[in-house]
């Protein structure tokens, strides 16, 4: 039994230490890159409390892909295949669409050859952004325009009003941080898109798969899923939330109430570096 415990002990101690050495790492230098993100963004999954210590509080990412009629679902981050993620991107990333496509049997079950670690390009606020309001201004449009034509129609009724909210999601408090773009060589994205305070680089996955017989690419997910809050700063998030829960399906959307500055580190992993409050009509919101 004390060797047992013995055992124990010491795999804990050399996991902590294989862990803080990837952390000291990852902060060593200057930072690669750093982005200001705000509450539709970042969004607190656990809450600080007034113990005088830190209780684990975490914000969870929030990111999409460009195109999806409809937004993420509560606090869920969403992937899929963007128009983007074409035959000759997944070539560059390193799959063979057409060797998939000829043989799908003998890779349809073959999971780990249809999966790559890559470097996403999340953007900020730009256009990916801006198509997904005027997709969704031009669907509030429309629905508006038939309605006037048929003003009995329930169901056009319905419709508009859903547009109309999804709008206001849109604006207030879904994330607009948006997948654009995958690649292998992090130097040559950084190079891509060098405004740092637009883009977020983290590794991820893309998954192949079939549809109707055809080989396509779907971001699978993010590493990054949580970034963890210390002290102070889990202090000032309370503060200023007020225990106020923000979700992007809120009957009525909130607007964000804080901003976070991140820098990225040598293994593309975020950290904050600093908290501040978003007041009504500010830049940041």
């Amino acid at each position: 039994m004390r060797n047992l415990l013995l055992a124990a002990v010491l795999l804990l101690l050399v996991t902590n230490a294989v862990v803080l050495s990837g952390v000291a790492y990852n902060r060593t230098g200057e930072p690669v890159g750093n982005i200001d993100l705000t509450e539709r963004e970042l969004t607190i999954v656990q809450s600080y409390r007034s113990t005088g210590e830190n209780s684990g509080t975490a914000l969870s990412l929030q990111w999409q892909v460009p195109g999806g009629d409809e937004p993420p679902a509560y606090l869920y981050a969403r992937g899929g295949s963007p128009e983007w993620l074409d035959a000759a991107k997944l070539s560059e990333l390193g799959f063979t669409p057409a060797q998939l496509k000829s043989d799908r049997e003998e890779y349809l079950h073959k999971w780990r050859s249809l999966t790559r670690e890559v470097v996403l390009v999340l953007e900020y606020n730009g256009e990916a952004y801006r198509q997904a309001l005027l997709l969704s201004e031009q669907k509030v449009r429309q629905a508006r325009e038939k309605l006037a034509d048929a003003p009995d129609d329930k169901e056009l009724a319905n419709k508009l009003q859903q547009y109309e909210k999804s709008l206001t999601r849109l604006k207030v408090s879904q994330t607009r941080l948006y997948v654009i773009d995958a690649g292998v060589d992090l130097q040559a994205l950084a190079e891509r898109y060098a405004d740092s305070n637009q883009y977020l680089f983290v590794r991820g996955d893309i998954d192949l798969g079939w549809s109707d017989d055809a080989v396509t690419g779907r971001i699978e997910r993010v590493y990054v899923q949580q970034v963890h809050v210390p002290l102070p700063y889990s202090q000032q998030l309370a503060g200023l939330t007020n225990g106020k829960s923000f979700y992007t399906y809120n009957a009525e959307p909130i607007p964000p109430r804080y901003q976070v500055q991140l820098n990225i580190g040598n293994r593309l992993e975020p950290w904050i570096a600093a908290v501040s409050s978003i007041r009504d009509g500010s830049p940041g919101q």
